[in-house]
């Protein structure tokens, strides 16, 4: 049976609703009927396009449900979405979802989700975000733009792997139909292109502020694959216990809904040592020892493929 990557667009959101509409331009799609939303299927990529009324955040498990409207498998989900800064920086930003910070394990996120439930990532945001950090450097429009990662942040809860690629920060990018078309062009072209390797290993990053810095830099210089992103605002206080078990916990989601998208792929951490004291550091590379994954320093990424 053939698998396809769902596209997944709210009318609740004006850069979704724009991004969307480039899709509909960049590509020939046949449109069909579904319980869900308004679908259109490709006739030129393998992906379902896929319209819902509802705010996407929101939309728990569309991705099975789609499934099983059409009865056909899909391995991945690309959500189209408005990027919301309180700077109002112009940004073009991918990242995973998932709610790693909370009061109680098992409360729904203010923005969707459940703290504690990290959703599979989608292993072809590295690539995708080479591509944006590439057509910065060619497109002028783009010079003043955070091309960047955010860290996992957000619902809706999802059991596909899973990423979200977004415009912002304000109602301009938001409905600006040239940007929306640079971001149309990179997903056709990566789904054009061949997947992301099966087995090829990943990094779990951890430390560092919400945009990545560290990390996105190791990923624009190497040709590593990414998945969950835990930033340091959901790091443990070492010295309360009630910290450090809700950060095993997220670390344990982390890890395992990475082992649950690509089971054969190993998974690896690269620590933003910069952004964390020594014994949260040494609290961090034993938790990961716990669950077999090794930490990778950085000038190492940049030799090892």
């Amino acid at each position: 049976m053939l698998m396809t990557t769902l596209i997944l667009a709210s009318k609740a959101d004006s850069a979704s609703l724009t991004l969307h509409q480039a899709m509909v331009e960049a590509n020939t799609w046949e449109s069909t009927s579904s319980p869900l939303g308004e679908l259109l299927i490709s006739t030129e990529i393998d992906a379902h396009m896929l319209l819902v009324n509802e705010i996407h955040i929101r939309s728990d498990n569309i991705g099975k449900m789609h499934m099983d409207s059409i009865n056909k498998n899909i391995d991945d989900i690309i959500v189209l979405s408005k990027h919301v800064s309180s700077s109002e920086v112009p940004a073009m930003t991918v990242h995973p979802i998932g709610v790693p910070t909370g009061q109680k394990m098992g409360e729904s996120g203010r923005s969707g989700g459940v703290y504690g439930t990290l959703v599979p990532p989608n292993p072809r945001m590295a690539a995708f975000l080479r591509a944006i950090v590439r057509k910065g450097a060619l497109e002028p429009n783009l010079c003043n733009f955070d091309l960047t990662l955010e860290a996992t942040h957000h619902g809706p809860v999802m059991s596909l792997p899973t990423m979200y690629v977004e415009i912002g920060s304000s109602e301009k990018e938001w409905t600006d139909s040239h940007l929306a078309s640079i971001w149309a062009e990179i997903i056709v072209e990566n789904l054009s292109a061949k997947a992301p390797d099966l087995n090829k290993r990943w990094m779990l990053c951890i430390g560092g502020g919400h945009y990545a810095p560290r990390h996105r830099d190791i990923l624009i210089r190497s040709n590593e694959l990414v998945g969950h992103i835990l930033p340091s605002y959901s790091l443990p206080d070492v010295n309360e216990e009630e910290s450090l078990h809700n950060f095993g916990e997220i670390l344990r989601a982390a890890i395992l809904s990475m082992r649950a998208a690509r089971p054969e792929a190993q998974v690896i951490a690269h620590l933003d040592r910069k952004s964390m004291n020594s014994d949260l550091r040494r609290y961090i590379v034993a938790k990961l020892g716990t669950f077999d994954v090794d930490v990778v320093r950085g000038k190492q990424l940049l030799i090892i493929e």
